[in-house]
C-alpha cells in the first residue's frame, strides 16, 4: 500500500550509450578512426626506433571489444524502439493533422466574417453620428471613442474570466470540503467505483494548488491517505473475486486501482493470488539436493518428514513448469478481460517474471544445490532442468505470441483464437523477440466497460511492445554454471571414465587382450558423443572449447590407463608362464632362443598393435564428427532473433544470453572458423605413446636373447688378461689377426637371422602400423600401403639401431679394465660386429667412434684429448666424441 503520491522521477544524467551515440555520429562514416580513438587507451604506446614494437596485451581489447559490442546491440535495440515509436506517433498524427487544418481554415474564415461585420457596424454608426461634410477632427474623436470601448471590453474580458477563475476556485474548495466524507459513505457502502472516480477527480483537482505550496501538501496527504484507506478496503473485496475468479468484478477493481494511478499495487495483488499455490508447492517441495543450510539443522520440526519420499530436482521441475502452464494457458483467456487488452501479453509476461522472481528458495539456490549435492555427475541433472527451462520458454513464447495475435492482431470482439495452448515437450512456434521494454500506457477512457474494451473501437492504443525481460529471468540462473561447463564436462567424463561398469571388463590373456581395449574404446568414443550432445543441449556449442579440452583429458588419460593395463596384463602373461617348463620353438635360430611363451607374448603384442591402429582410425573418424558440431556451432555464433538456431527446441533468450558471457571469446570464433587439426593433438599424442609402448615391448621380446648374451660382455676375461712379456732370445711373431668373441659371433649371427625370423610376421597388419614411431627411424608417424619388404627392413633397422645403442651406451662403458691384448680383441669384436649390421644395410656412428678410439697408443690418445677440448660446444656429437675418447682412456688406465 502506497504511504505517499508518486513523485516524478529526477532527470538522469546523459548515459553511456547516448554518449556512445554521439560520438559514433561525429565520426561520420570514419569507423575505423572511431574504433581506433576507443581503443586507443588499450594499445602500448609507440616507441621511437630501434626500439622493438610492444606487443598488445589482447585481454584487455577483447574484453573491450565485447563491452562495445552489447553497448553497440543496446544502442541499436533503442534506435530500432525509437524509430518504431516514432513511425507510430507519425501515423496517429498524420490522419488527424489534415482535420486540424480545415478546422483552422473554418476558424480562420468565421473569424474573418465577425470581423468584417464589427468594421461595417462601426463605419455605420460613425456615419450616422457625423454630418455629411464633418470636420476632420470630429472623426478623430470618434476614433478615440472606438478604442476606449474596444479597451473596455477588453477589461470585461479578464473580469469574466478571473471571475470564473475563482468560481472553480470555490467549487474546488468545497468538493475537498465533502471529499473525505463523501469516500466513506462510498466505502461504506462498497460503492469502489464511485469511490474511485471521486478520487481521480480530486487528483486532477490539485493543480489547482500548485501556487499554494502549503495547501498543496496537505491537500497532498489527504488524498493519498484517502487512496490507502480505499485501497485497503478494496483489496479484500479483489482478493475474493481473484480466488473465485470473478472476472466482471476484478475488471471493476483494475478501474478503482487506474483511478488511484496504483496499478502497479493491483497487478502486485492479482499475481500473488494467482500464484500462491504454486509458490506453497514450490516451498513445501521435498527435493533430493538438500540445500546448504538445510543440512546445517538437520533437525526437522515435524518427525513424520522424515518418512516422506524425496526426488531429484530435474524431476521435480517438469512437474513444477506443467503446473506453472496450466495457470497461464487459463491466464490467456483471463487477462485480456480484466487488463486493457494492448498491456495483456506484457501483463502475461511480467506475471511470469514475478513468479520467478518470488521463488523461496530462489532458482539460482536450488541450481547450486543441485550442483553440490551431485558433485562431479552434476551435469546431467543440470542439463535435464536445462531442457526443461527452454520447453517452458518454447512454450511460454507460443502463449505470448498467441496473445499479441488475439489481442492486438484483429481478435478484439473477445474471442480467443483457438490454437491449441503450448504444453511441455510439444511443439510451438517460437523465435518472437519484442523490442526493447517501454511502460504499460494507460488507456484514455477511465470507466470503460468489458464490452467497449473489446470491441473494435478507433480510440484503442496502438500495439504494445512486450517486454522480453521474462527469458533473462528464465535463464540468467543457469549462466554461472554454463561459464564452468568446461570444469562440470571434464570432471563427468572422468568419472564415467573412472566408475562406468562398461569400462571394467576384465583383461584376459589370449587374443581377448585386443578385443576387450576395442570394446572399451567404443565406448569410450560413444560416450564422448554423448559429450558433444551434452555441450549443444547445455550451452548451445558455446562451450566447445571446454569440450575439447574435457576430451582431451578424458581420452588421453584413458588411453594411458590401457596402455599400462594392457602392456601389464601381458607382461604378467609371459612371466606367469615362464614358471612352466620351457620349450624351444621351431623357429629358433643360432644365437636367438625363444621360448612358446615368448612367441605367444609377442603375438598379443602384435593384436595390441592391430587394436592401436583401429583405435587412430576411430579417433580420426570423431574427430571429422567433432567438425560438424563445430561447424554448426559457427551458425548459432552468428544467429540473431529467430534465425541461426532451432527455435521449436528454444527462445532468442538463452541464445542472448551466452553471446553476452565470457563463453563467447575469440578463441571460441578462431576455433569454429578455422578447426586446426588435429583437433586433439593431446589424445594423438597419447595413442602414439600407447603404440610407441607396444612396439617396445615387441622390440624387447625380439632382441631379449641378444641382450641377455651382451650382459657378460663386459666381464669377459679377456679384457683384463695380462700381455705376455718378451723372454730373452724369443722370436716375436707379429699377430695378423684375430677371431671374434663367441659373444659378439653370437650376437652378430642372431641379428643377420632376425632377417628370416620376421619374413614370417612382415605381413601382419600391426607391424606396418605407425613405423614412425619406431626407434631410432625418422619416417612420418602415420603410414599406409607400405609394402612387406618396407615393413621388413624398417623393424631390421629398428632393432639392429636399438641393440647397438644398447651396446655402446651400456655394455661397452661397463668395461673396467681393457689391457693392450683386450684392446686388440676388442678393436676386432666391434669390426666384425660392424660388418654384420652393413650388410644389413644399418649403420650406427657410435660404433665407428668406439673402433677408433680403441685403435689409438698412449700417445695417440693424449693428442686426441688435447684437441676435443678444443672443441667444446659443437653439439651433441662432439659430446659423444669427448664421451667415448674418456671411456677409452679410463679402461687404460691413462686417466
Amino acid at each position: 500500500m502506497s504511504t505517499s503520491a508518486p513523485v516524478a522521477p529526477s532527470p538522469e544524467p546523459t548515459s553511456a550509450l547516448s554518449s556512445l551515440a554521439a560520438t559514433l555520429d561525429a565520426s561520420h562514416s570514419d569507423i575505423p578512426s572511431f574504433l581506433n580513438n576507443l581503443l586507443s587507451p588499450l594499445l602500448p604506446p609507440d616507441l621511437p626506433p630501434p626500439n622493438p614494437v610492444q606487443p598488445s596485451d589482447l585481454a584487455p581489447i577483447d574484453k573491450s571489444l565485447n563491452e562495445l559490442l552489447t553497448q553497440l546491440s543496446l544502442l541499436s535495440q533503442d534506435t530500432n524502439s525509437a524509430v518504431e515509436q516514432s513511425i507510430h506517433d507519425v501515423s496517429r498524427t498524420v490522419p488527424r493533422l489534415a482535420y486540424d487544418l480545415q478546422f483552422m481554415r473554418e476558424s480562420a474564415n468565421g473569424l474573418q466574417s465577425s470581423l468584417g461585420m464589427v468594421q461595417d457596424r462601426v463605419a455605420r454608426q460613425t456615419d450616422l453620428s457625423s454630418p455629411i461634410n464633418g470636420s476632420k477632427t470630429q472623426g478623430e474623436n470618434d476614433g478615440m471613442r472606438t478604442n476606449k470601448s474596444l479597451e473596455k471590453l477588453t477589461h470585461l474580458d479578464k473580469l469574466k474570466n478571473r471571475l470564473e477563475s475563482a468560481r472553480d476556485i470555490l467549487r474546488e474548495a468545497e468538493s475537498w470540503s465533502t471529499l473525505e466524507s463523501e469516500l466513506t459513505t462510498f466505502i461504506t457502502n462498497a460503492e469502489y467505483v464511485k469511490a474511485g472516480h471521486r478520487l481521480h477527480e480530486a487528483s486532477k483537482s490539485m493543480i489547482v494548488f500548485q501556487n499554494t505550496p502549503a495547501e498543496y501538501e496537505d491537500r497532498k496527504q489527504l488524498l493519498v491517505s484517502l487512496q490507502n484507506q480505499l485501497e485497503t478496503s478494496v483489496s479484500k473485496a479483489l482478493v475474493e473475486s481473484l480466488q473465485q475468479a470473478d472476472t466482471e468484478s476484478c475488471a471493476r477493481f483494475w478501474e478503482v486501482f487506474l483511478d488511484m494511478d496504483r496499478e502497479e499495487e493491483f497487478r502486485g495483488y492479482y499475481f500473488k493470488v494467482k500464484s500462491s499455490k504454486l509458490l506453497e508447492d514450490w516451498r513445501e517441495a521435498r527435493v533430493t539436493e538438500i540445500l546448504p543450510a538445510a543440512r546445517a539443522t538437520p533437525l526437522m520440526e515435524n518427525p513424520e518428514d522424515l518418512h516422506q519420499e524425496t526426488i531429484n530436482f530435474s524431476t521435480l521441475i517438469p512437474k513444477f513448469y506443467t503446473s506453472l502452464l496450466t495457470i497461464l494457458n487459463t491466464e490467456v483467456h483471463q487477462i485480456p478481460l480484466i487488463f486493457p487488452p494492448h498491456t495483456a501479453a506484457s501483463i502475461l509476461a511480467t506475471f511470469v517474471q514475478t513468479i520467478f522472481d518470488s521463488l523461496d528458495p530462489s532458482f539460482t539456490a536450488r541450481l547450486s544445490a543441485v550442483a553440490d549435492f551431485h558433485g562431479p555427475e552434476a551435469l546431467p541433472e543440470l542439463i535435464r532442468t536445462y531442457r526443461a527451462t527452454e520447453e517452458l520458454g518454447v512454450a511460454f513464447q507460443g502463449l505470448i505470441d498467441r496473445m499479441v495475435f488475439n489481442t492486438q492482431g484483429g481478435l478484439l470482439s473477445g474471442a480467443v483464437a483457438t490454437s491449441p495452448a503450448p504444453t511441455l515437450g510439444g511443439q510451438a512456434s517460437s523465435g518472437h523477440q519484442g523490442p526493447s521494454p517501454t511502460a504499460m500506457t494507460r488507456t484514455p477512457s477511465k470507466k470503460m466497460s468489458i464490452s467497449r474494451r473489446f470491441s473494435r473501437a478507433p480510440t484503442l492504443p496502438g500495439p504494445q511492445p512486450v517486454d522480453n525481460s521474462w527469458e533473462t529471468t528464465l535463464y540468467e540462473p543457469f549462466l554461472d554454471l554454463q561459464s564452468t561447463y568446461a570444469t562440470l564436462e571434464r570432471r563427468y567424463l572422468e568419472h564415467i571414465i573412472r566408475n562406468d561398469q562398461s569400462f571394467q571388463t576384465r583383461l584376459s590373456t589370449g587374443k581377448d587382450i585386443s578385443r576387450v581395449l576395442l570394446d572399451r574404446v567404443n565406448i569410450l568414443f560413444s560416450k564422448a558423443d554423448e559429450a558433444m550432445s551434452r555441450c549443444v543441449s547445455f550451452t548451445h556449442g558455446y562451450g566447445s572449447l571446454g569440450l575439447l579440452s574435457s576430451l582431451e583429458a578424458g581420452i588421453s588419460t584413458f588411453l594411458s590407463a590401457q596402455q599400462d593395463l594392457v602392456l601389464e596384463q601381458i607382461r604378467y602373461g609371459s612371466e606367469s608362464n615362464r614358471g612352466r617348463a620351457k620349450e624351444r620353438d621351431e623357429l629358433d635360430f643360432e644365437g636367438l632362443d625363444y621360448s612358446t611363451e615368448d612367441w605367444g607374448s609377442f603375438q598379443l603384442g602384435l593384436h595390441v598393435l592391430e587394436a592401436c591402429r583401429e583405435i587412430s582410425y576411430r579417433l580420426s573418424t570423431f574427430e571429422h564428427r567433432l567438425e560438424d558440431s563445430l561447424r554448426n556451432v559457427g551458425k548459432i555464433l552468428k544467429s540473431t532473433a529467430g534465425e541461426g538456431y532451432d527455435t521449436k527446441s528454444t527462445t532468442f533468450g538463452s541464445i542472448s544470453l551466452l553471446q553476452q558471457s565470457t563463453l563467447n571469446s575469440v578463441d571460441l570464433h578462431s576455433l569454429v572458423s578455422s578447426p586446426d587439426y588435429p583437433l586433439l593433438p593431446i589424445s594423438l599424442n597419447a595413442l602414439a605413446s600407447f603404440t610407441k609402448t607396444s612396439q617396445l615391448h615387441l622390440q624387447s621380446i625380439i632382441l631379449s636373447p641378444l641382450l641377455n648374451q651382451l650382459e657378460t660382455y663386459p666381464h669377459l676375461q679377456v679384457w683384463t688378461k695380462p700381455d705376455k712379456a718378451p723372454k730373452k732370445g724369443e722370436l716375436h711373431v707379429p699377430t695378423f689377426s684375430l677371431s671374434p668373441t663367441d659373444v659378439i659371433s653370437r650376437v652378430s649371427e642372431g641379428l643377420l637371422d632376425l632377417l628370416r625370423v620376421f619374413e614370417v610376421w612382415s605381413k601382419e597388419t600391426g607391424l606396418g602400423w605407425s613405423l614412425g614411431t619406431l626407434p631410432f627411424i625418422e619416417i612420418p608417424p602415420e603410414s599406409s600401403n607400405v609394402s612387406s619388404e618396407t615393413v621388413l627392413s624398417t623393424w631390421i633397422s629398428s632393432l639392429a639401431l636399438t641393440l647397438l645403442s644398447h651396446l655402446t651406451s651400456t655394455t661397452l662403458p661397463s668395461i673396467r679394465t681393457l689391457t693392450s691384448g683386450g684392446q686388440a680383441q676388442l678393436k676386432t669384436d666391434l669390426g666384425y660386429l660392424g660388418n654384420a649390421v652393413g650388410a644389413l644395410d644399418v649403420h650406427w656412428e657410435d660404433i665407428s667412434r668406439w673402433e677408433r678410439a680403441v685403435g689409438l697408443d698412449e700417445a695417440g690418445w693424449r693428442k686426441e684429448m688435447r684437441d676435443l677440448r678444443g672443441t667444446e660446444g659443437d653439439g651433441k656429437d662432439g659430446e659423444k666424441e669427448r664421451e667415448v675418447v674418456r671411456s677409452v682412456g679410463r679402461m687404460r688406465g691413462w686417466i
